[in-house]
């Protein structure tokens, strides 16, 4: 080997000299190169499972707002509208998803529940009757199972270090978002049926100490930057409210009258995107950072790349890298006027040099700052702030001057609709005033009408003939109706002003049962009033008010059942909780108008409005009264068919209420 090499020529040892450590170089080159390649590769698959993660957050919003609006629609069968809006919403985030590469969520369809979604619209789209609770636990079956699709938390890997803490913030930000999700939509739920209210609390309790674990483990693991700017949103904006009413559920079990469901949705929503928003404003930083870290990556890559090129030939390779840092810059210019046209904004360019590239790097800078302002008055405007100032850059600015023509606009408009708003409400209170002081003003001379009604019926009984006798007769009917109607006035104003008193014992509710149907009975020879089952209880209530809602049922059905002569009464004690109940073999009363006929100067309409005389106040007044005494009032009618009023009231040993 020796005498071999000594044989060699001087140009070809210092060819091997050269030649054997470039080669042995140029392969330490192609493995830093190949693993470069590779971490690249598991950045680059990474950012896209952060991309799929997003879409399923946006599908799980999308349930969410499908579920509420299906719910609805099952409880109560209208604004079907929402429910058709939302659906192709839904759809079009699951096609998304469908198309996914990401392994990790691959015909997640069939294992989300998913599968079932077309089966529970059509169901709930032509069952007459589908309940509103199996809809309700549906969507929140599929909501849950899809949160643990959203896998990004953190990466062990040193390179990713930098955006660790945000991504798990953002993470347990998530879980918190889904977790409230649930919890509201059960208290709305229980808000809105009034049933069920205290179990509904208590099949929530997991879920709310879930919730305020994930809120522990977020302020123990965020930054201190996401940390404050939680703790501020959580004092100063509805997040506060929300939660606020939240822990105090949790901690009495006992709902108030502070917010309606309604109002409780829509405060809920508010504080859900404050959590929402700080969610996304972290996972687009953690996004941002990702894409920095790929980027670095790339650079590096190629990098590796350029050196490898360079042991071989240092012009070529110089060339090269001149072109790809040209090609880089400008593909830099192309993204960011590319992000400028599908709305984005905040742009950065780095390292522009001073000539046309640079020049217009900060043209496309300067279009971006105008649009950043111009969204940012829009914004304003949009939340009632009309002081914000609106520069359009030029005459020739059509959405600057759009901006500028919309604030004008809507500035009007707020001031009108609230003057009409005022308006609305003076009127309002003044018919309020206008019914309690004409009650009370009619009521002291229809009660003088009455006591001179019986006095002319005592001094004339003697000398009265037949006709005198039915006149007055039919007279003191009329002042007893016309009583009847100034009481049911008088009687809703004082529940509108919460005035209504009531003078509460403890008694025997089948003797009141019997001592009312005499009554009725008595007055009324046109119609056989039948006591099917007359157990005995004793209530703690009102007894004479409890009497007008027994009252207020016989007469309804003596005045819709006209073509029958049977009404059956009936009193059971059902666990504690004594149900009477009316039933009659009348008109009966379309589904439609089951809830309206509880609200007040609601009136089941005959062959023109006079049919069926009356305010549409008893049964207003009926139910006030048996939810005072923590009952429940309902019906079960069929058209044509007859009704069957209830009411319930619990068995008590005399609490108060």
């Amino acid at each position: 080997m020796n005498y071999f090499f000594r044989k060699l020529p001087l140009s070809i040892k210092l060819m091997l000299v050269g030649v054997t450590p470039i080669l042995f170089f140029i392969y330490l080159s192609e493995q830093l190169y190949n693993e470069k390649k590779q971490r690249v590769k598991i950045i680059s698959d990474y950012i896209e499972h952060i991309h799929e993660s997003g879409n399923v957050a946006s599908l799980i919003s999308e349930l969410e707002n499908e579920r509420k609006y299906s719910y609805e629609y099952a409880l109560k069968k209208d604004a079907y509208g929402n429910v058709v809006i939302q659906r192709p919403r839904t759809d079009a985030i699951i096609k998304v998803l469908e198309n996914s590469k990401d392994p990790s969520i691959a015909n997640f369809v069939q294992y989300t529940f998913l599968n079932k979604l077309a089966g529970i619209r059509n169901t709930l789209d032509t069952a007459p009757h589908y309940p509103a609770d199996a809809v309700m636990q549906y969507y929140t079956n599929a909501i849950f199972r899809l949160n643990t699709l959203n896998t990004v938390s953190s990466v062990s890997n040193i390179y990713f270090k930098p955006i660790n803490q945000d991504l798990v913030a953002q993470r347990k930000l998530f879980e918190m978002i889904t977790f409230l999700g649930i919890i509201r939509t059960n208290i709305y739920n229980a808000l809105y049926t009034r049933k069920n209210m205290t179990p509904t609390l208590l099949s929530t309790v997991g879920t709310y100490e879930v919730f305020k674990t994930y809120e522990v483990e977020f302020l123990l693991k965020a930054s201190p930057s996401s940390v404050k700017r939680f703790n501020e949103e959580k004092e100063n904006t509805e997040l506060k409210s929300t939660i606020k009413y939240i822990d105090t559920l949790f901690k009495t079990f006992i709902f108030d009258s502070t917010y309606t469901a309604n109002e409780w949705w829509t405060i809920s929503s508010k504080g859900r995107s404050v959590l929402k928003n700080q969610q996304l404003d972290l996972w687009l930083k953690s996004e941002s950072g990702m894409k920095m870290i790929y980027q670095k990556e790339m650079k590096s890559r190629n990098k590796t790349l350029f050196l490898l090129l360079a042991a071989i030939i240092l012009v070529i390779t110089f060339v090269v890298f001149t072109i790809r840092v040209i090609s880089e810059m400008l593909r830099e210019l192309k993204v960011g006027a590319e992000k400028i046209s599908m709305g984005g904004t905040g742009l950065w360019f780095k390292n522009m040099p001073n000539d046309v590239m640079g020049s217009l790097s900060d043209s496309i800078l300067k279009i971006d700052k105008n649009n950043v302002a111009l969204a940012e008055a829009a914004n304003a405007i949009g939340h009632g702030d009309f002081d914000v100032a609106v520069q359009p850059r030029s005459s020739e600015d059509l959405l600057g001057n759009s901006i500028l023509k919309m604030k004008n606009d809507l500035h009007t408009f707020t001031m009108e609709k609230d003057k009409v708003q005022q308006e609305t409400l003076e009127l309002m209170n003044r018919k309020d005033d206008f019914l309690s002081i004409a009650s009370h003003e009619l009521k002291t001379p229809v009660t003088s009408l009455k006591a001179y009604t019986q006095l002319l019926q005592m001094e004339g009984v003697e000398g009265m003939d037949d006709r005198s006798e039915m006149m007055l007769a039919k007279m003191e009917a009329q002042v007893d109706k016309l009583s009847s109607l100034i009481t049911n006035l008088l009687d809703t104003s004082k529940l509108q002003n919460g005035k209504l008193a009531y003078n509460q014992n403890t008694f025997q509710l089948n003797d009141l049962l019997v001592e009312i149907v005499e009554e009725t009975q008595n007055i009324t020879s046109s119609h056989e009033i039948i006591v099917r089952t007359n157990t005995p209880m004793q209530v703690f209530a009102d007894r004479e008010r409890i009497g007008q809602v027994m009252s207020n049922f016989l007469t309804n059905a003596i005045k819709y059942c006209p073509d029958s002569s049977t009404i059956i009464v009936d009193l059971k004690n059902m666990e504690r909780v004594a149900v009477c109940s009316v039933k009659d073999f009348g008109i009966g009363i379309r589904r439609d108008q089951h809830e309206k006929i509880f609200e007040r100067f609601h009136r089941v309409s005959g062959t023109n409005l006079h049919t069926y005389p009356g305010l549409g106040l008893g049964l207003f007044i009926a139910k006030e009264i048996i939810e005072r005494h923590d009952g429940k009032i309902w019906i079960e009618s069929e058209e044509g068919k007859g009704t069957t009023f209830y009411f319930s009231l619990p068995v008590t040993e005399g609490q108060n209420i």
